[in-house]
């Protein structure tokens, strides 16, 4: 037998939705049928081909005023005359029934015998990608969106969307324009329950489908057949409905009948069902659900995703200056150290720096291409070194090992490929100049991989007595955020007066707050008192007790929020601050009051 000789897989005929039928569209027959009339032989007829003895023919005797009721091996139907294809051998049941004027009246089931194997009915490419061919049983797994195919067991497409739309773009299936929603798992509401079902399709004795679901993590497994036309790439469940999202329970008319298949590959299965207008109160769309096959699941390898430091795209100019060609660095006070990832984001470990460590000391040559290190007990390695375009250090003559903290896990040394590599920098808001030189180590496994950076924070030695300079701002927002001006920045050195001014205009302030970055860190007892604001020129009215004194976006950071939308104290003077020209802010800064700047219960 050639396979393109039967048009229909092992279950072609069509299979409409009786669940879905009301009584209203049957056409009523004129006279009530009693169940022992509606017999095989007299009411209808079941007749095998006679070239082919899998193929049976359904026929209705009644007349064409009475629509029939047919529950078949490969579902249900209602036309006068259904053929089957039936792949494999055994006793199958036929119940025929009617619709009258008294109601649907069902006949006692007959029965007839398949005695051979036809594997035509179940021989092709689709019938080996779904279930493995002949013989075999395949479980597909919904595709959690970490298997590198989908991005998740959803996917919503317009309803005129076909299998014949389908486009491969990398490893996901999608269309040119008629894909409306690819949401992330969480975004569509896949649970963890339905990431754990499962569909087996096999093709050992019969077209069967078992279906495993989850509720609050308890299995329940149901058994059914499974129908496909290979023809039209349609596939339909017999008593048990396709795996999907319990969340479009109640929004599709079923989720066994007439699903189309968008996608049958080795390893991706996506099928769909249609949402219902009158039951989801939406527009029609195809419910498309993403499998990924078991076997492929179980042994998927996430490829690893090499992530590195990425530095400013003029890095070098600030690590190597014109300038200055030799800089001394040491390690930093406050962190001189911390555990980078492999982006080179610090993961903030905490730990206690061991005594004595500012004693260390790296110099850079730049001209030279040489380095010195000096380490706290006055030990000296010198050599050269090389900087890639990666900002990877190579030391001619390697690195004295110092243990950086007080339990002796953190150690300034060589990382594990004999390098340091830059994890950031920083400058300074002041000068412009370098600020903050990370250096990191990299660390491995027991395999060898790249997992994190032992890092060390280095910062320019300073010739003399330093000055501290913290960077402050004035900032304004209106109720929409579509206007977001600042001033310039000030930088507070000391006690004293600073003034800050924004230029612009707008007629709807809703938020305005002053920054000064850092200083609560060595200056928790900072005073930062208001003494006058002006809008355009004009001096306001204000109450400096009522402006909440805050911690900023860092934990280090004074804030004075002058309009605070959700504080009552100052949001109602909002008004006062719509401007045509400028906001003008004069505070009075000393660096110690004796007095926390926030106050226990502020």
């Amino acid at each position: 037998m050639k396979l393109n000789y039967y048009i229909y897989s092992l279950v072609a005929s069509v299979l409409l939705v009786f669940s879905a039928c009301t009584p209203e569209e049957y056409e009523m027959g004129g006279k009530t049928f009693t169940s022992e009339e509606l017999v095989e032989g007299v009411a209808y007829t079941v007749t095998h081909d006679a070239d082919n003895p899998n193929i049976v023919y359904l026929k209705s005797l009644l007349g064409p005023e009475y629509t029939p009721l047919w529950e078949h091996p490969q579902g249900r139907s209602q036309e006068a005359e259904v053929t089957l294809q039936i792949a494999f051998e055994g006793t199958y049941e036929v119940t025929f029934g009617v619709e009258t004027r008294g109601g649907v009246v069902y006949g006692a089931p007959s029965t007839f015998t398949i005695d051979n194997f036809c594997a035509d009915f179940v021989t092709g490419e689709m019938w080996d990608l779904l279930a493995g061919g002949a013989g075999n049983s395949k479980t597909w797994v919904p595709d959690n969106g970490s298997y590198g195919l989908q991005q998740g067991f959803y996917t919503c497409f317009d309803p005129s969307a076909t299998y014949a739309d389908m486009i491969q773009s990398g490893s996901k299936w999608t269309t040119a324009s008629k894909t409306w929603w690819e949401p992330s798992n969480a975004d569509a509401g896949v649970t963890e329950d339905d990431l754990m079902a499962s569909m087996t399709f096999s093709l050992q004795g019969n077209a069967g489908l078992s279906v495993t679901t989850y509720k609050g993590g308890a299995p329940t497994t149901q058994e059914g057949l499974f129908s496909m036309n290979t023809s039209n790439h349609t596939i339909s469940a017999i008593d048990v409905d396709f795996a999907h999202g319990a969340w479009a329970d109640g929004k599709a008319v079923d989720f066994r009948n007439n699903f189309q298949i968008l996608v049958l590959t080795e390893n991706q299965l996506m099928i769909g069902n249609y949402r219902d207008e009158a039951m989801s109160g939406e527009g029609r769309c195809v419910y498309c659900w993403n499998f990924v096959s078991k076997d492929y699941a179980d042994n998927y390898e996430a490829p690893v995703v090499e992530v590195y430091p990425t530095l400013p795209a003029d890095w070098r100019d600030y690590v190597e200056p014109k300038t200055n060609q030799i800089i001394t660095y040491v390690l930093d006070e406050k962190k001189p150290f911390d555990w980078c990832n492999p982006d080179g984001t610090l993961k903030n470990v905490a730990s206690t720096a061991a005594a004595g460590i500012d004693g260390l000391e790296l110099e850079l040559n730049s001209r030279e291409s040489t380095y010195k290190v000096t380490t706290p007990d006055g030990q000296v390695v010198e050599g050269t070194y090389t900087l890639s375009a990666d900002g990877i250090y190579t030391f001619s003559a390697g690195l004295p090992e110092v243990t950086l903290s007080a339990d002796g896990r953190a150690v300034f040394k060589l990382g594990g490929d004999n390098a340091l590599r830059i994890m950031q920098i920083a400058l300074d808001d002041y000068s412009g100049s370098l600020s903050d030189l990370w250096l990191g180590g990299v660390e491995q496994d027991a395999f060898g991989h790249r997992y994190q950076y032992m890092g060390y924070h280095f910062v320019p030695k300073q010739e003399g007595e330093a000055v501290e300079r913290f960077t402050a701002s004035l900032h304004y927002f209106n109720s929409t955020w579509g206007y977001t001006p600042a001033s310039a920045d000030v930088y507070i050195t000391g006690d004293g007066t600073y003034t800050f001014v924004i230029e612009g205009a707008d007629s709807d302030p809703y938020g305005v707050y002053l920054d000064v970055m850092g200083i609560l860190g060595d200056y928790p007892n900072v005073g930062i008192v208001i003494t006058d604001i002006k809008v355009d020129g004009n001096s306001v009215a204000f109450d400096d007790s009522v402006i909440e004194r805050g911690i900023g976006d860092d934990a280090d950071t004074a804030r004075r929020y002058i309009v605070n939308p959700w504080n009552e104290n100052t949001a109602g003077d909002a008004g006062k601050y719509a401007f045509a020209s400028s906001i003008e802010v004069t505070i009075q800064v000393t660096m110690e009051t004796g007095t926390p700047f926030i106050t226990p219960g502020e």
